[in-house]
C-alpha cells in the first residue's frame, strides 16, 4: 500500500508540473495542473496518515519523512495561494521544483531514526519551525524566480502569457523578502529550540558538526540579504541573491543531512 500511495504522489506532483509548466503557455493546461496536484496531494496525506497510524505519532524521524512533510505542507500552501489568487502561475514555477525535492529524497535512507527517548517537546518545536522555514525560503525562491522570468521578458519585448499574469516586479520584490524575514524567523526558533534541546540531552548548546555549522550559514546567508535589502538592495541583485540562498537549503538537505548526521540521527 505504501509503495502505491508513493507511485500516485509522485505521478500526481509530476503531473501536476507539466501541467501548470504548459499553463504558462496556454491556459487551459491550468486545470490539469490543478487536479494532478490535488491527486499527488491526497496520496501523500493519505501516506502520511498511514504511517502516523503505525508509529503512533507523525512520521518525523527520518530526514526522508521531514522532506515529505517539508513537500506536503508546500503544496497545501500553494493550493491556498491558487484559491485566493486562482489566476497567479504559481505552479508553473513551484510544483517542479517541489517535484524534484520530494523525488531526490527517494534516495535517502530510511533507516535512520532518533531514539525515542530523545523525544521532547523542544524537538517537535525544532523540526515544526525548520519545515515552516524552508517552506517560506523556497517560496521566497519561486517568487524571485518569477521575477526575473518576468524581468527578462521585459526586456526581450516578447512577452507570453504568463507575463501578464504575474503580479508587478515590486510586488514579487516584496513578497520574496517578506518570505524571507518569516524564513528567517523560523530558522531563529528553529536553531534556538535545538541548542535548547541539546543542552538538555547532550549538556551543550553546540558541539560544530557538519549540521549545526551548515545551519549557522544558512542563518547567517539569509540575515546578510535582509542587511543588504536595509542598505538598499532591490530588484535584479535581491532576486538573484534569494535564488543562490536556497542553494545552500538544497545542499543542507540533500548532503550535508544525507552523510554528515552529527545528533540529528542515528542508526538503529
Amino acid at each position: 500500500m505504501g509503495a502505491l500511495l508513493i507511485a500516485l504522489t509522485f505521478l500526481g506532483y509530476f503531473s501536476a508540473s507539466i501541467g501548470y509548466v504548459a499553463a504558462l503557455y496556454e491556459n487551459r493546461w491550468r486545470k490539469w495542473g490543478l487536479l494532478s496536484s490535488v491527486l499527488g496531494l491526497s496520496a501523500q496525506s493519505v501516506w502520511l496518515i498511514q504511517k502516523t497510524v503505525m508509529l503512533g505519532s507523525f512520521p518525523d524521524e527520518t530526514l526522508y519523512d521531514w522532506i515529505a512533510t517539508f513537500t506536503w505542507l508546500s503544496v497545501i500552501i500553494f493550493l491556498t495561494i491558487q484559491l485566493l489568487r486562482p489566476a497567479l502561475p504559481l505552479g508553473g514555477f513551484l510544483m517542479p521544483i517541489t517535484t524534484m525535492i520530494w523525488l531526490g529524497s527517494q534516495a535517502l535512507s530510511r533507516r535512520l531514526v532518533v531514539p525515542p527517548h530523545l523525544h521532547g517537546e523542544l524537538l517537535k518545536i525544532h523540526i515544526s519551525a525548520a519545515v515552516f522555514a524552508y517552506v517560506a525560503f523556497l517560496l521566497a525562491t519561486v517568487f524571485s524566480i518569477m521575477y526575473t522570468e518576468k524581468e527578462r521578458e521585459l526586456k526581450r519585448k516578447r512577452v507570453r502569457l504568463f507575463y501578464y499574469e504575474l503580479p508587478s516586479l515590486e510586488i514579487m520584490d516584496t513578497m520574496s523578502t517578506r518570505l524571507i524575514v518569516a524564513g528567517l524567523t523560523f530558522y531563529s526558533v528553529t536553531l534556538v529550540s535545538g541548542m535548547l534541546w541539546a543542552k538538555h540531552i547532550f549538556n551543550a548548546y553546540w558541539s560544530w558538526s557538519a549540521q549545526e555549522t551548515w545551519s549557522a550559514l544558512v542563518w547567517l546567508v539569509y540575515a546578510v540579504y535582509l542587511v543588504l535589502r536595509i542598505r538598499g538592495w532591490r530588484g535584479h541583485k535581491a532576486a538573484v541573491y534569494s535564488m543562490s540562498a536556497f542553494l545552500l537549503v538544497i545542499v543542507d538537505l540533500f548532503v550535508v543531512g544525507a552523510f554528515f548526521h552529527g545528533f540529528h540521527f542515528y542508526n538503529v
